[in-house]
């Protein structure tokens, strides 16, 4: 009996260390709008679709994005908006990697989630890459 209890004890602690879930919140997959940006964050509100006039972004579950973005350089109003699909990937519990093309090439951008919640998103953005293809 102490053999079965150790044995068992043994792969409890093993299978601990083995962690393969995401720790992604399902609250994540939604569309995201836009509302404001304040030291450093992005906040955005979940609403069925996108709007005419402001920027988002649709995480799916399969590892895409819609992202709603400025289809030029100029961010003077009034600005047209564009949809461009990209990739998402979780690079650790709170940090994702997305890519996806804009006006000036590909940028592979590192985002925190600083707060998630079934109607609110907040997002801090931690660098990004440039790529010219």
């Amino acid at each position: 009996m102490k053999k079965y209890i150790i044995i068992v004890a043994f792969f409890t602690v093993l299978s601990s260390f083995n962690k393969t879930e995401s720790e992604i919140s399902p609250f994540l997959f939604q569309n995201w709008i836009y509302e404001n940006y304040q030291n450093g964050d992005q906040s955005f509100i979940s609403k069925d679709r996108f709007q005419k006039d402001k920027s988002g972004i649709a995480f799916k579950e399969n590892g895409t994005i819609v992202k709603r973005q400025n289809s030029g350089w100029c961010g003077t109003p009034p600005i047209d908006y564009v949809n461009v699909n990209g990739t998402w990937k979780e690079i650790s519990e709170s940090l994702l990697e997305i890519q996806y093309e804009s006006w000036n090439g590909r940028n592979v951008d590192t985002i925190q989630i600083v707060e998630i919640s079934k109607n609110k998103l907040v997002l801090r953005h931690i660098y990004t890459i440039k790529k010219k293809d």
